[in-house]
């Protein structure tokens, strides 16, 4: 049996590129790394790869279809329309990247899967999945909630979180609009409404974590910002919740269970470990999301793989204080030993991977 091999990442957040049209730098713009993600894949496609069956599974937040502020009067409204908008933009602004998967796609063996994640919603929209076939590959194909193959079981994990839980049965809304439009989950309308327009004041606020403790070193370092920031929290919680908006349907007590869900965080575990129980076959599963990489084996059996991101980070814990950019991914092996996972840290072409912790 020739070994089949599973390549996962996740979380890149394509922008619209790193400079805006007047050539000024766009703070906005999360990913910076295009020629080494065409790096990364030649790489996949040489040596003891080039024969082999290779399958890039992109699990969410690729595309960043909430880049955007509240000085855009579509800012939280993802219309078929507007999304293709922007994912076009998105294309311009990486067309480096783009053309790399289109030459992957193109190479014997190699199958591109996309799945969604709360960041791309608009990948939902057929016109914005027939566009990125398109740009890529007309066999790419695209899942909403989870893609299972070979014993692996990919997705992107944002539905394990409250706060950015898609409601996949009720994906558009259409009562009250002259057409549809995305029913996007509380935590996107967080990031537009508060964390991008303090990105204006503070390039690096949505680099930093925990959160939690941010907001304490601010109170005493950067004061005056920190109290402002607390404001406007409380401004975005009154309005979230008081404010009628035909785009929004959260109740007061979402907002409570979400929350409390951010004051004592939950490890998503016991969703692995319940996928593991009801689904036999699979001995791997990955997910991505929470930006943090981590590979886990459990006593009863099966492997949980989380990709991180491709984004730089600022750690304030002792664990991971400081700057770092870990370019993380999966990379599952198929066989006839078994179904290997293993988290793996890009270092460039002469460096190659290095297994992660």
């Amino acid at each position: 049996m020739a070994p089949k091999y599973k390549i996962i990442l996740s979380d890149l957040h394509l922008g619209f590129g790193p400079h805006n049209s007047d050539g000024s730098y766009n703070i906005f713009e999360e990913f910076h790394y295009d020629k080494t993600f065409v790096e990364f894949l030649n790489y996949y496609c040489e040596g003891e790869y080039a024969k082999a069956e290779v399958e890039l599974i992109l699990n969410g937040d690729i595309l960043n279809h909430i880049y955007t502020t509240p000085e855009d009067p579509h800012c939280d409204m993802l219309t078929e329309q507007i999304a293709l908008e922007r994912t076009e933009a998105i294309l311009n602004g990486h067309p480096i990247f783009f053309q790399a998967l289109s030459k992957f796609a193109k190479r014997p063996s190699r199958k591109i899967i996309y799945l969604m994640g709360n960041h791309d919603v608009g990948v939902a929209w057929p016109k914005v999945q027939q566009r990125l076939k398109e740009k890529i590959d007309p066999n790419l194909k695209f899942f909403l909630d989870h893609y299972e193959s070979d014993g692996v079981w990919v997705e992107h994990g944002n539905r394990f979180l409250i706060d950015n839980r898609v409601d996949l049965d009720n994906l558009f809304l259409t009562r009250g609009h002259h057409e549809a439009i995305l029913k996007m989950p509380w935590g996107n309308f967080f990031v537009i409404h508060f964390l991008n327009p303090l990105k204006k004041e503070r390039a690096y606020i949505g680099k930093v974590f925990p959160f939690k403790m941010y907001l304490r070193w601010a109170l005493t370092h950067d004061t005056r910002f920190a109290l402002k920031t607390i404001g406007r929290l409380i401004l975005y919680f009154l309005m979230i919740n008081f404010i009628r908006d035909p785009k929004r349907n959260f109740s007061l007590f979402d907002t409570w269970k979400i929350v409390r869900e951010f004051l004592f965080p939950v490890p998503i575990d016991k969703d692995v470990q319940e996928i593991l129980k009801e689904h036999p076959s699979v001995k791997v599963v990955s997910c991505g999301h929470t930006h943090h990489a981590l590979f886990r084996q459990f006593e009863k059996g099966g492997e949980y793989i989380n990709t991180g991101s491709w984004n730089e980070m600022i750690g304030l814990d002792l664990g991971s204080l400081g700057r770092q950019l870990r370019l993380t991914f999966a990379e599952v092996v198929i066989n006839e030993k078994g179904i290997f996972g293993k988290l793996k840290e890009w270092k460039g072409s002469h460096q190659v991977v290095e297994e992660g912790l």
